[in-house]
């Protein structure tokens, strides 16, 4: 076996090995589980990812890219903090609606999709097509420049009018009955959603005459966070545009195209959405990605394959499952019951919130600080108190600003750190409750929107998977993440329940208890 200090760590971010060379991607191809969840993403139907964010959406993305998975091609496309700033440019310029917004999108999607499958056609069929007439338009109107990425596609749909004179001068629309000019003159329309809709006529012509000679996905990443600039409300109408779209996308002509548009969405952003018939959509039309398991059966879970592997495929032998993990982890912990041992992968599990993010970073920051030739529980324990701390408080915040101000997440944060016990009643939480909101006040300070109700703030706390709650008839731990379902995509807690529980890894975070 390799000593620590011979081991590679894993990028935290799998969008890193998207542009990776051969060698940098070996390993993240090694330690990637190919499970249910890739044949899911594989069927046309299927095109919402959901997941929280580090629950691996990207790497699924990523994997797809990489691997070519049964001859589909597939591109990722990340949502750039400046695309917000340029829709919220046209809303005040173009007065964007809803439908103008979901319009906008399919028009931007459209014109990265014309750029990225025309290899995917064969030379013969291209110059027949009128793709070729749309790409010499693109290369025109981009001075031969244009990179298929949804930042510098807007330009395209923010110009609508000079975007729809390039198509008639390109010959992509022929007469006059379908634009109402003669094609001498000049297309002029000051009704911006009117002239957004004859733009996505001309890309639905062009897709229309398209035959593919193999599959292909347009995955959508990024939106995972809010960038600090943009407030919540255009963030959310831009979102909801974004999901709009897709789904028109799906459901048009691209489905019989072999064409795909994925977008990976986090599942409080999604059940936000106001969209007609959400949950019957969410069952027929998603993958929810979801890493539950249970402590006696942790050795078949798909988690701890991953962690297995991240040593196990490093080595110059194979071995069975679960052989070098052992090799690497040669101690045992005290359970919760008395006189129990378990084995150390369950604290793992317990300090997690059961996502494959959370367990590579654990493995890459005792790899980072030890070496030798194997872990000892001490060693986890200082990677526990220190450096995954402030990760866990780092995706908390990046959860959170979706919804809150940084201002507003400071309070939250405050708020978390002035429970004193990791256990307590609601009657418990009530009083605490009260007592921080009337302390705020004494110092003129507000209380965040999502906050302003002792019932929403505990809501938020469970969505957040900081708490869960135990009913003592049943005789276990509720948490959000593990409850998540089809059917279930925001469960809600049990105000009522006999009490409420920090999660050990968020207890130790905002040292509630030490």
């Amino acid at each position: 076996m390799k000593n620590i200090e011979e081991l590679e760590k894993i990028k935290g971010d799998a969008y890193e090995y998207y542009n990776s060379n051969a060698e940098e991607l070996e390993l993240f191809n090694k330690v990637f589980l190919a499970d249910k969840i890739v044949d899911e993403i594989k069927q046309p139907s299927k095109y919402f990812i959901i997941g929280e964010k580090g629950s691996g959406k990207t790497a699924y993305s990523v994997y797809f890219a990489k691997k070519n998975i049964d001859g589909i091609e597939s591109k990722i496309k990340f949502v750039q903090n400046t695309v917000y700033d340029k829709f919220i440019r046209m809303k005040k310029n173009k007065s964007l609606d809803m439908s103008s917004y979901k319009d906008a999108w399919m028009n931007v999607i459209y014109l990265v999709l014309s750029e990225e499958i025309k290899t995917l056609i064969s030379p013969k069929i291209f110059q027949k097509v009128s793709l070729k007439k749309l790409n010499r338009v693109i290369d025109n109107f981009y001075s031969n420049a244009f990179s298929p990425e949804f930042v510098s596609a807007i330009e395209f749909v923010e110009n609508s009018n000079n975007s729809i004179n390039a198509m008639i001068d390109g010959g992509i629309f022929k007469s006059t009955g379908q634009l109402g000019v003669n094609v001498s003159e000049k297309y002029t329309e000051s009704n911006y959603q009117l002239s957004l809709t004859k733009l996505l006529d001309g890309f639905k012509k062009v897709f229309s005459e398209i035959h593919l000679d193999k599959k292909f996905i347009l995955f959508i990443d990024g939106i995972d966070a809010r960038p600090s600039d943009i407030s919540h409300e255009d963030y959310m109408e831009c979102l909801r545009g974004l999901v709009n779209a897709v789904i028109d996308l799906n459901n048009s002509d691209l489905k019989n195209k072999g064409i795909k548009v994925a977008l990976l969405i986090r599942p409080d952003i999604i059940y936000s959405m106001s969209i007609h018939n959400m949950n019957q959509k969410l069952k027929d039309n998603s993958v929810l990605i979801n890493w539950n398991t249970n402590y006696d059966k942790y050795r078949n879970s798909k988690l701890f394959e991953i962690a297995d592997n991240f040593f196990s495929k490093q080595q110059s032998l194979t071995r069975p499952k679960g052989v070098t993990w052992d090799y690497y982890f040669p101690y045992t912990v005290s359970g919760i019951d008395r006189g129990v041992e378990e084995a150390p992968f369950i604290e793992f599990l317990r300090y997690s919130l059961y996502k494959p993010r959370d367990i590579l970073t654990m493995l890459n920051d005792l790899v980072d600080k030890n070496t030798g030739k194997s872990f000892s529980r001490d060693n986890f324990l200082e990677i526990i108190r220190s450096d995954y701390s402030r990760y866990l408080l780092g995706e908390l915040k990046d959860y959170m600003l979706i919804y809150m101000k940084d201002e507003e997440f400071n309070i939250f944060q405050k708020f978390i750190k002035s429970f004193k016990t990791q256990r307590f009643t609601y009657s418990t939480f009530e009083k605490n409750y009260d007592l921080f909101v009337e302390k705020q006040k004494r110092y003129g300070e507000e209380i965040p929107m999502k906050m302003k109700t002792p019932e929403d703030t505990l809501q938020l706390l469970y969505d957040t998977n900081i708490i869960g709650y135990e009913e003592s008839s049943v005789g276990k731990v509720f948490w959000s993440y593990k409850e998540r379902n089809y059917s279930n995509v925001k469960p809600e807690i049990n105000i009522h329940a006999s009490q409420f529980k920090f999660h050990k890894a968020y207890a130790r975070a905002f040292k509630v208890g030490f």
